[in-house]
């Protein structure tokens, strides 16, 4: 059962992305002395955003020292698993500041890439809890800084030739720094847009972990809004060794739908 996944094009994609945004946010940032849009207007205010995120996974797991390869599909359309419970996103702002709360509440089964007569089930429960401030740079771009943190617990029934073998499981939690950009020009009245790259971890928490997102808007009213997008959130995390070792090396992707009320 042990198959390992290169990681170097993960890494170099994340960075390539994140310098990207990071340079055409340099471009794109007003000139010295003007306000930024996000100064104009006084007072605070808030955004709630629940959503639904249909996720594709894969990744290799790490779990009493013994490495299993999820099921290899990274569509990010629905298989076999699902993500469950309360997905949103709570934002305040006031002036060029905004802060925001992003909790992901997930139950994940997969089956193990394995080859037969072993078999091997995935699940991963738990929760990823995200909180982080943007200050406004200019034009709709935002510098981002917080942090991501996880609390997984995940579980891997084994079978060879159909006796079952002693069940694999771990839980762990963690913390990751991140730091980004966003991007949310104002495109209309009616529709919006926000793109959002970050990195993290630093072998602080995760060895690596980023995210990105894509997300377009249609406004129904001043206060509400439905919106469709994608999501990859990419994270490598190891602690111990040997028989204790657990590691994770997945990756979650996928489209997401949701609705936003602005307060």
């Amino acid at each position: 059962m042990q198959i390992t996944r290169e990681t170097v094009p993960v890494v170099q994609s994340a960075r390539g992305l994140l310098a990207l945004l990071a340079l055409s946010a340099a471009a794109y940032a007003s000139p010295q002395g003007a306000p930024a849009e996000e100064d104009k207007g006084p007072g605070w205010s808030f955004t709630l955003a629940p959503y639904f995120w249909a996720t594709g996974f894969d990744g290799d797991l790490t779990l009493d020292g013994q490495e299993i390869e999820g099921d290899g599909s990274s569509s990010g359309l629905p298989r076999e698993f699902a993500l469950s419970g309360f997905l949103g996103h709570f934002e305040a702002r006031h002036g060029p500041w905004a802060f925001a709360l992003s909790p992901v509440y997930l139950h994940v089964e997969a089956d193990g890439d394995d080859t037969p007569p072993t078999d091997s089930d995935i699940v991963i429960e738990g929760a990823i809890v995200e909180g982080f401030a943007t200050r406004a740079l200019g034009r709709g771009w935002q510098a981002l800084a917080g942090v991501r943190t996880y609390a997984l617990d995940t579980e891997v029934d084994v079978t060879i030739g159909g006796v079952a073998q002693p069940e694999l499981d771990a839980d762990k939690s963690w913390l990751d720094p991140i730091v980004g950009v966003r991007f949310e020009p104002v495109l209309s009245e009616r529709w919006t847009m926000s793109a959002r790259a970050d990195v993290g971890g630093f072998g602080l928490g995760s060895d690596l972990s980023w995210n990105a997102s894509l997300n377009a808007g249609y406004r129904l009213s001043s206060y509400a809004r439905v919106f469709l997008g994608y999501r990859v959130l990419d994270f490598d995390f190891a602690d111990g060794s040997g028989s204790d070792r657990v590691e994770y090396d997945v990756r979650f992707s996928g489209p997401l739908v949701g609705v936003a009320f602005d307060l």
